[in-house]
């Protein structure tokens, strides 16, 4: 709160904000269901709602952090206006002898929370500008990708982001990776991605459980009822962290876009990286956290899908020879 404010924007007092939460009998705090944003917006005057998601906090010798943060619009349809993340360890930098090495873990958080209080206001002050990634490193593209020629890179899309399923050892590894993807999403022109709240809402009110992924039938029924385009579902295989000096991160996700006029899959890869691939000497190009790491695989991700010309239509196609292709 303090650090919102340092950089000029205003914030809803505390105690206003647990009487409305407690008024509206609010228990989901992840995401903002309609009559809550509705409800706030008119009992308080607030114009959005900031989600922040913690995901690694760990004190060890080197500390390691991970978090993100959105926005959300309150009133009558709610929609995500900003998401960012920040992930790093306390070695990530160390310079000569050492200097640049950062043993403790709340100093390390507090850089990562100011990272994402000046990301916040720089979208604020810029009038809502889209955060832009980087090119990614050619390692952190996926390995296997299908892209339908279906896909209109040019046209506006509004992508619902189902749960992913959770397969690897990692506590809400399904949650961040979908954290990490809407955050791509939003980094491209013309993408729009639904509130996880609102998602979250029609898959009780339509008593939707998944299985062994999402039917036909339940993109349709989701879609409609959030009046989305895309559906974005998956799976986490793998999401570690390692704890101390040695060790490195290794992330093993699915990810699968159904388009819904066509009820088609429009676009479909599989990606996986460890934090020390391609790394030869000095450590140069290593990542220290698989927040960072799968920040970098969900950007390549978005740049194959909406970046890269139509692929073929066949059969899903190794990354490497696609990009001889090209």
């Amino acid at each position: 709160t303090a650090r919102l404010g340092a950089y000029g924007l205003r914030v809803l007092d505390e105690a206003a904000l647990e009487r409305a939460v407690a008024r509206h009998r609010v228990r989901y705090t992840a995401g903002v269901e309609r009559a809550f944003a509705k409800a706030l917006e008119q009992e308080t005057g607030a114009e959005a709602i900031l989600i922040p998601s913690l995901e690694l906090y760990d004190e060890a010798n080197p500390p390691r952090v991970a978090l993100f943060a959105r926005l959300a619009s309150t009133g009558e349809a709610p929609t995500v206006r900003w998401l960012d993340g920040a992930g790093a360890a306390g070695h990530d930098s160390p310079g000569i002898l050492g200097v640049g090495l950062i043993e403790d873990p709340r100093a390390l958080l507090g850089r990562a929370v100011d990272s994402l209080a000046r990301s916040l206001a720089r979208h604020v002050s810029e009038g809502g500008e889209r955060l832009a990634g980087r090119p990614a490193a050619r390692k952190f593209q996926p390995k296997i990708v299908f892209r339908s020629d279906a896909l209109d890179p040019v046209r506006a899309y509004s992508v619902a982001v189902i749960p992913f399923f959770n397969k690897s050892a990692r506590k809400h590894a399904g949650e961040i990776i979908a954290l990490h993807m809407m955050r791509t999403l939003m980094g491209f022109p013309g993408l729009g991605v639904v509130e996880p709240g609102l998602v979250r809402e029609e898959l009780l009110r339509f008593r939707i459980i998944m299985n062994e992924g999402v039917s036909l039938p339940e993109t349709e029924t989701i879609l409609g009822a959030v009046n989305g385009d895309l559906v974005l579902n998956g799976e986490v295989l793998e999401y570690t962290d390692p704890r101390g000096l040695y060790g490195a991160p290794s992330v093993d996700f699915g990810v699968l876009f159904i388009e819904r006029s066509t009820r088609r899959v429009v676009y479909s890869s599989y990606s996986h990286n460890a934090g020390d691939d391609r790394v030869f000497f000095f450590d140069w190009g290593r990542v220290n956290t698989a927040h960072a790491m799968a920040s970098r695989m969900a950007w390549a991700i978005g740049e194959r899908m909406l970046l890269a010309p139509a692929a073929t239509g066949a059969p899903q196609t190794p990354a490497g020879q696609a990009d001889r292709r090209r």
